[in-house]
């Protein structure tokens, strides 16, 4: 498996020195540029990285989620954060894959790029069901995500998609359902395919409209219709 690929954008030079070694310790990760603006740059698109570590300090450095583009854009995840859930709220909001206090250590950080670059979430988990609950209301209480299972999956998938939405485990699902977690595991899969979605984390957001849980095109012209 390649290693992840990670960029450093911070204005303190020993801070974003320290954040480099900290992730250039890790073999399965790679440092691939650093920058002292909140900004997208060439340099930094050139390179490609999977994850970005935002500085939250820096000024404009939430504005920097509204300037990746949406084609090319990494899992950004903000660093040395405020105890601001209104703030964690609104970079979740605008798309950042993960937040980090400024109390997080260096295992932390790692545990996150890792957490975000499969896909889900990093934050405070009363800062995620704040989203969750704002979205579902500012759809009229019927979720995103409820029209489209109904759209592209089978009523079996949709069951599983709705309990699975609630952050219930595969055991627990299994038992509630009586079915093995093998069974599970298959449903969810084919759930994460139907709805281009990378994960547990990423199911219940597009459950409660916090993200898209429309796959792409291509995605849509190679998958067949509800069973």
């Amino acid at each position: 498996m390649p290693p992840v690929r990670i960029a450093v954008l911070s204005d303190d030079q020993l801070y974003c020195e320290g954040l480099r070694r900290i992730v250039g310790g890790q073999v399965s990760f790679i440092v691939v540029g650093h920058d002292d603006k909140a900004a997208w740059r060439p340099s930094l698109r050139q390179a490609r990285p999977d994850v970005l570590l935002v500085d939250s300090r820096m000024e404009g450095a939430l504005a920097l989620c509204a300037a990746v583009e949406r084609g090319d854009r990494p899992a950004i995840v903000f660093i040395s954060a405020a105890a601001d859930d209104d703030w964690a709220r609104g970079a979740l909001e605008a798309g950042a894959r993960g937040i980090l206090a400024k109390s997080a250590g260096a295992e932390e950080l790692v545990k996150a790029i890792r957490v975000v670059h499969e896909g889900q979430i990093w934050a405070r988990r009363h800062v995620i069901a704040a989203c969750m609950d704002r979205a579902a209301g500012a759809s009229g209480g019927r979720p995103e995500g409820e029209r489209v299972l109904e759209q592209r999956l089978s009523q079996r998938e949709r069951e599983i998609f709705r309990q699975a939405a609630t952050g219930l485990s595969n055991k627990e699902l299994a038992d509630r359902l009586a079915i093995s977690e093998a069974t599970v595991k298959a449903h969810l899969t084919r759930i994460f395919q139907k709805l281009g979605l990378r994960g547990r984390a990423e199911l219940a957001a597009a459950y409660h409209g916090i993200i898209s849980s429309t796959p792409s095109q291509d995605v849509m012209r190679n998958l067949p219709r509800r069973a």
